[in-house]
Formats: structure tokens, C-alpha cells, sequence
């Protein structure tokens, strides 16, 4: 059993490294079901938004730090558990395929464009990787049901849909209430990080937890989801976590 820590109404799984929560997920030799969602300081802020999100992520199995100033929040409200690191969506993801690979877990992937999910799905089988569907992000609400359908029918135990948030968490919300004998996974550009489109910040911007700098210095159109980020800043400074 793991225990879980508190930031501002949302529960996070106290694991301490990446390593520590795969080697949780799976468990006696078999993958658990449920969500695994990724928490930082925007989503936190989104969720206070987005009363839907925000019952979604409360509702989510496996919750886990992905941003730096969640980690910081953990460390400063719990001491007891300074030893927690960040984990990283991408990172995190791939650690799971190779597991999956290695477990023999049927995988699902959903979502980015055809060509990159082309790519991801064509790199995945060559690390052993047993994919038994995919469907691209482009589809109607009215395809969902369908969608849901396939991914049934597959017997898929591993589900990962890159959609963006808030979208990729309330499909998976939607497939699991049809489907839940399955661990999913919102990961957001993780596909397109996997197959070279997207260039990640360098290690030690990883390091000192700058990636979303690096992020907003090469896509500036992204300030206004940083503008998040000082609203979490002050319930830091404010001890509000």
C-alpha cells in the first residue's frame, strides 16, 4: 500500500521515485486498473476552474507529482517525505511501455495527429510493445461510443490517450465507466516527445525544474496557461497548499 499526501483538495500517491511507482503498477506481475493522471501547478489551478475536472482528478486512482511545484509543495507541507522526486509524464509513459513490453500487457494508444501516431505506434512495436489498436485524436464526440467499442473488443490492459487537458482526462473518464478492468493514462505530447517531433528541455533544465521555461521560451504562446502558475505560486508563499 502506498500512502498519499494532500495539496489543495487533490490526493497524490507519496512514491518516491518513477522506478518505485512502476514497480507499484505492476505488482505481482500484473497491471493495476484505474487513472494515472499527472498533477502540477496549472491543473491544480485548472481544477479550482473546472468543477468537472476537478471531480474527475478527486476521483482518480493513482495521481502522481508530475510538476516541480507540486513536489515542492509536498516537501513543505510534508517533511516527512522531502525524499519524494518529480516524475515526469514522458518519462513515466515510456517507463510503462517497456514494462508493458516486458509483461506482455496489450496496449491501446489514442490521440495526436495520424503520422506521429504512426511513428509512436511503429517504434513501440519494435521494443516488443503489444499494440492492439490506435485511433488518432481526430474524431466527433458521436465516434466515442465506437471508439470505446474497439478499444473492448481489443482486451487492452494499457490505455493512453494524448489529447491535451482537460479533453484526455474526461474521455478516459467516460471510456472507464464502460471499461474498467484497464490502467489509463492521460499523456498529453508524450508521443510526439517519443518520436523526435518535440524537443524536451535539456537534462539539467530537467534538473532544476525549468522545463517549463524552456517550454514557454520555445512556444511563447503558451503564457497564458503560465499565467496559472503565479496564482500557485502565491498559495505557496501563502502556505494555502
Amino acid at each position: 500500500m502506498v500512502d498519499k499526501v494532500n495539496i489543495r483538495g487533490i490526493e497524490i500517491l507519496a512514491v518516491p521515485t518513477q522506478t518505485a511507482l512502476v514497480e507499484y503498477l505492476f505488482s505481482e506481475n500484473e497491471i493495476k486498473a484505474g487513472r494515472l493522471v499527472a498533477i502540477n501547478a496549472e491543473k491544480i489551478v485548472l481544477s479550482e476552474e473546472n468543477r468537472q475536472l476537478r471531480q474527475l482528478i478527486q476521483a482518480s486512482e493513482y495521481n502522481y507529482a508530475d510538476g516541480i511545484s507540486i513536489v515542492k509543495s509536498i516537501h513543505k507541507k510534508y517533511p516527512q517525505y522531502r525524499h519524494i522526486e518529480r516524475i515526469a509524464g514522458a518519462d513515466l509513459w515510456l517507463a510503462l511501455m517497456r514494462k508493458s513490453a516486458e509483461m506482455a500487457v496489450p496496449v491501446f494508444l489514442i490521440g495526436s495527429e495520424a503520422v506521429t501516431l504512426s511513428k509512436t505506434s511503429v517504434k513501440l512495436a519494435a521494443m516488443g510493445v503489444n499494440i492492439v489498436g490506435q485511433q488518432d485524436g481526430y474524431f466527433s464526440s458521436v465516434q466515442e461510443n465506437e471508439l470505446i467499442e474497439r478499444v473492448q473488443r481489443s482486451g487492452a490492459k494499457f490505455i493512453t490517450v494524448a489529447l491535451g487537458s482537460p479533453k484526455q482526462e474526461l474521455l478516459i473518464q467516460k471510456m472507464q465507466g464502460c471499461y474498467s478492468d484497464a490502467l489509463y493514462m492521460g499523456v498529453g505530447g508524450s508521443y510526439d516527445v517519443f518520436i523526435g517531433k518535440v524537443k524536451r528541455a535539456p537534462l539539467i533544465w530537467q534538473k532544476m525544474g525549468l522545463e517549463w521555461l524552456y517550454r514557454l521560451l520555445h512556444q511563447p504562446t503558451r503564457w497564458k496557461r503560465q499565467i496559472r502558475l503565479l496564482k500557485y505560486a502565491y498559495y505557496y508563499v501563502a502556505n494555502k497548499l
